[in-house]
C-alpha cells in the first residue's frame, strides 16, 4: 500500500472517553450502525471516517489512538457511500449455532487474528474495494499493512515512524 490512508474505522468502545473530539474534526463520518443499535449504542459503535493525513482527525489517531486499540486506517479508491455500504455488511456473524453476534472487525486486535484465518475468497470479499488496512502490531513500535496480492494476504510490517508516513 503506497498511497496514504484515506478513511479510518475507528471503534467508539475504545475511543469512547474521545469520541466527540474525532466526531468535532471536521471530517466526514458516519456511524456503520443504523436504526435502534445506532441510537442505543451510538458511544459503542464502529464509525467510518473519511480524511486526509494533514486533517486534525489524523493527529488524534496518531497521538491518542495508536496503541490504545482505537481503529484501523485504510486505503479505498472508492467514494465514502460505497466504503460504508461495504462495511455494514460485516456488523453481525452467524454462530455454528445459529446465533447472532456482532463481528468487531474494525477492532484491530481483532482484525489481525481474522485475516490470517480466511480464505481466498473471504479475503476477496472481506476486502472488496479496500486496497490496504494498517493494524497495530502486538508490539506497539511496529504496524501491520495487510493488503490483498493474486487472492492471497500480503503483512507487511513497518516501524511504526514509516507507518505514521502513510497514516
Amino acid at each position: 500500500m503506497k498511497q496514504q490512508c484515506n478513511y479510518l474505522l475507528i471503534d467508539g468502545a475504545k475511543a469512547l472517553s474521545r469520541l466527540s473530539l474525532l466526531t468535532d474534526s471536521g471530517v466526514k463520518f458516519e456511524c456503520l450502525y443504523k436504526g435502534k443499535p445506532a441510537s442505543s449504542l451510538a458511544k459503542l459503535a464502529p464509525y467510518l471516517f473519511e480524511y486526509n493525513a494533514t486533517s486534525q482527525l489524523a493527529t488524534i489517531f496518531k497521538e491518542l489512538g495508536w496503541g490504545n486499540a482505537w481503529g484501523i486506517p485504510l486505503t479505498a479508491p472508492v467514494e465514502f457511500i460505497e466504503l460504508y455500504s461495504h462495511f455494514r455488511r460485516f456488523l453481525m456473524v452467524q454462530t455454528e449455532d445459529f446465533k447472532q453476534l456482532y463481528f468487531r472487525f474494525y477492532d484491530p486486535r481483532v482484525l489481525r487474528e481474522f485475516l490470517p484465518t480466511c480464505q481466498p475468497d473471504q479475503l476477496k470479499d472481506f476486502f472488496g474495494p479496500v486496497t490496504g488496512f494498517i493494524c497495530e502490531d502486538e508490539d506497539l513500535g511496529n504496524g501491520l499493512i495487510y493488503s490483498l496480492k493474486e487472492r492471497k494476504l500480503k503483512v507487511e510490517r513497518r516501524s511504526q515512524k514509516d507507518l505514521f508516513d502513510l497514516i
